[in-house]
């Protein structure tokens, strides 16, 4: 396919329409796109290309299959790298979340039986929600569009924006069959456990809960001051009673994926160099993924997730003379290859960038991926048959 570089006999597939003057695309890795069987993959379609949406540039929603967008819902909260929080409950479920903007310009989260149409609203924006469908974990989104508008919701001040540790803002915990939150951890409370540069004013970047729904991990980040080359970060571990723990102290951590109830995969700092450590959280003790991909100039990134059958790593980091590589890394044989190339769109902007944000779907039949290989957004599928080695 053009636009593609294959280093495998591998199929590759646009599944977003053509020929219109729509933008599409689904976001994070770390959520649900599509039914058990890789049909109705979740799809956000804008008009927008590469600009920091404004507060009523609406995102339509709705599903891919075959060949066409199939709408249900629309919102104005949502951003290029992480859309509206949008998902399925699971791979087998009519259920899907997505963030809305509400008429006083705070924000929620919706969840929309497809079957029956049904909507309930929770009181405040979730960036994730338990796999068990129980609770979720709300932020402050205006406080991360201040410090990544590529990651947050535009147009909302943030009450607290002259405030380096809020006692009144922080995680909170979502009961998503009443729809009402309570603080679970205030940023008071984040800051000691957080080991950032004394005097930062702090906030919560990720979060993702473990697939038994009884843990979360989240990143905890300064904001840079002036002649601060970047932010630091802490990964903390905490139980729906609010009790943390520190796995990673004031370092670089990006992407990060649950590998099962305990053990997490993370791109951090190692030492003197960035690397892949899998880490358990209960016991703290630490494995590296140790491959020569780490060690070529540029990659400084990975967004990491690990196949159904835990064989696989898969990732895609930042381009290469113009190109976003896919690689692979199998667990058994200790082997890194590309799967392929897909030629990138350089964006005006860094938060608007177009990752490849590859995750698989069909349990691990097919890899999903966003791509501007023509020159716009597109949502594509490839065949994992290739993970054979």
């Amino acid at each position: 396919m053009e636009g593609f570089v294959s280093e495998f006999p591998v199929n590759l597939k646009i599944i977003s329409p053509e020929g219109d003057d729509y933008q599409y695309f689904y976001g994070y890795y770390d959520m649900c796109p599509a039914k058990a069987d890789g049909s109705m993959h979740l799809c956000h379609r804008v008009k927008i290309l590469d600009e920091i949406p404004a507060p009523n540039e609406v995102a339509d929603l709705g599903y891919l299959e075959d060949g066409k967008f199939i709408k249900f819902a629309e919102t104005t909260a949502w951003n290029f790298q992480q859309g509206a929080m949008f998902r399925y409950a699971s791979p087998e479920s009519d259920t899907v979340y997505y963030n809305v903007r509400n008429a006083d310009n705070t924000f929620s989260t919706v969840t929309h039986d497809l079957k029956t149409g049904a909507k309930k609203y929770t009181d405040r924006a979730a960036a994730a929600i338990s796999w068990d469908g129980k609770y979720g974990i709300g932020l402050n989104f205006s406080r991360i569009f201040d410090f990544r508008p590529g990651y947050g919701y535009s147009g909302a001040p943030d009450p607290y924006f002259d405030v380096n540790v809020p006692a009144d803002d922080g995680a909170f915990l979502i009961d998503m069959e009443t729809g009402k939150s309570k603080l679970l951890l205030s940023y008071t409370e984040l800051e000691p456990v957080s080991y950032l540069p004394e005097d930062s004013k702090i906030m919560i970047n990720h979060v993702t809960f473990n697939p038994a729904s009884d843990r979360f991990v989240m990143l905890v980040r300064n904001f840079k001051k002036p002649g601060d080359r970047d932010w630091r970060t802490s990964m903390v571990v905490s139980d729906l009673e609010g009790n943390t723990v520190t796995l990673l102290k004031s370092t670089f951590v990006s992407h990060y994926w649950w590998n099962d109830d305990k053990h997490i995969m993370v791109f951090c700092q190692i030492e003197d160099h960035r690397g892949i450590l899998i880490i358990n959280c209960e016991t703290g003790e630490t494995r590296e993924i140790k491959s020569p991909f780490f060690l070529l100039p540029g990659n400084r990134d990975v967004h990491c997730n690990l196949s159904p059958d835990g064989d696989y790593i898969i990732g895609d980091g930042y381009p290469h003379d113009g190109y976003r590589e896919l690689w692979t890394y199998s667990l058994k044989t200790g082997r890194t290859e590309i799967l392929f190339k897909a030629r990138n769109l350089k964006p005006r902007y860094d938060d608007i960038r177009c990752d490849l944000h590859a995750c698989f779907i069909a349990g691990g039949k097919y890899i999903s991926f966003d791509t501007t290989h023509r020159d716009r957004r597109d949502v594509a599928i490839v065949d994992a048959s290739a993970l054979n080695y």
